[in-house]
């Protein structure tokens, strides 16, 4: 979550209205890269108003929907809050751009940066039990920011090494991917971020939630192992093999991968940072130029170079080895 759209008590207020809630005390929140998100507290309850920043309105609908459908299926996620004329958003106008808004119930939990073993075997079996649900068919079948959209940036010249780069890996990818792996319902941006957990003692805590659906698509499954293990298990810009290890075998309680999916998961966690990398370029570089932030794709760029020289088979038997 993030505070790009700056908003003063009166105008979340005359959001509020629109949901019959008689805000108290509101205040941003910090973090996260694709919306503006709000605690807001009335005299009962604490709910986030999200205004989304990049995406759409028929997007956000949907969204809205997704969160619905994940309700009636107990995900451990955000519950949206309807308005008053029972509609899944609301609207904002700012500088003559419409802009969708959407209030959900507040989740009890924090952030936890740098998960441990235990904290990530939990999220590989949570993880793996939203994938194993039937996705919706409203969901798109692309990824948002995946191999579909790698030409969007190329030839454009602003960075052209980065571009010759992406375009290489293009090709590879699409080479390389075998396209009959399973598909379904993933998250799709499972970083340490968007994932929740509560404390139940001074030493000890638990999964809570998933938050930001917002790139949640029918895609393949794998894909969301590869996009969880470099948003939870990398240091030192490279794979902590102990960590997605947990990950992975979390993962397997709930949803044992096919062997076409044990085989390719190198390959999706390095296709995840290069389709990070270039959701980076295309932010900071075409999308909202940020002199700053300009740069930022290349340590993406190193990270998928450091996945490729990771051996197969070292890859393969460290994670797959049977205790």
């Amino acid at each position: 979550m993030a505070t790009y759209t700056k908003l003063n008590p009166q105008i979340i207020q005359s959001i509020a209205d629109e949901y019959e809630l008689k805000i108290i005390e509101s205040f941003p929140l910090e973090g996260g890269s694709g919306n503006s998100s709000f605690i807001l507290r009335d005299d009962q309850s604490n709910y986030v108003l999200t205004v989304c920043d990049d995406k759409n309105m028929k997007e956000i609908s949907k969204m809205g929907a997704l969160l619905l459908f994940l309700e009636s299926h107990n995900v451990p996620c955000s519950r949206l809050v309807l308005t008053s004329n029972n509609d899944r958003m609301s609207t904002l106008k700012i500088s003559n751009k419409i802009k969708p808004v959407m209030i959900k119930r507040h989740i009890k939990g924090h952030v936890i940066k740098e998960l441990d073993e235990t904290m990530l075997f939990q999220v590989g079996s949570e993880v793996a039990r939203l994938n194993n649900i039937p996705s919706p068919d409203y969901l798109p079948t692309s990824h948002p920011y995946g191999l579909e959209c790698f030409s969007n940036v190329i030839g454009l010249n602003i960075d052209a090494e980065y571009e010759s780069w992406l375009s290489k890996e293009m090709i590879y990818l699409k080479k390389h991917i075998f396209t009959g792996l399973p598909k379904g319902l993933i998250h799709g941006d499972l970083f340490y971020d968007n994932i929740l957990f509560t404390s139940l003692s001074s030493n000890s805590t638990a999964f809570r939630a998933f938050i930001d659906f917002e790139e949640a698509c029918n895609y393949y499954l794998v894909f969301e192992l590869g996009m969880g293990i470099l948003g939870c298990c990398i240091k030192s810009n490279t794979i902590d093999i102990n960590k997605a290890r947990a990950f992975v075998r979390g993962y397997q309680q709930e949803r044992p991968l096919v062997d076409e999916e044990k085989e390719s998961l190198q390959l999706f966690v390095h296709y995840a940072a290069v389709a990070l990398s270039y959701w980076r370029f295309n932010k900071y570089n075409i999308k909202e130029p940020n002199e700053s932030m300009a740069r930022q794709h290349w340590e993406m760029v190193e990270v998928a170079k450091n996945i490729s020289e990771i051996s197969d088979t070292y890859f393969y038997n460290s994670i797959f080895a049977k205790d």
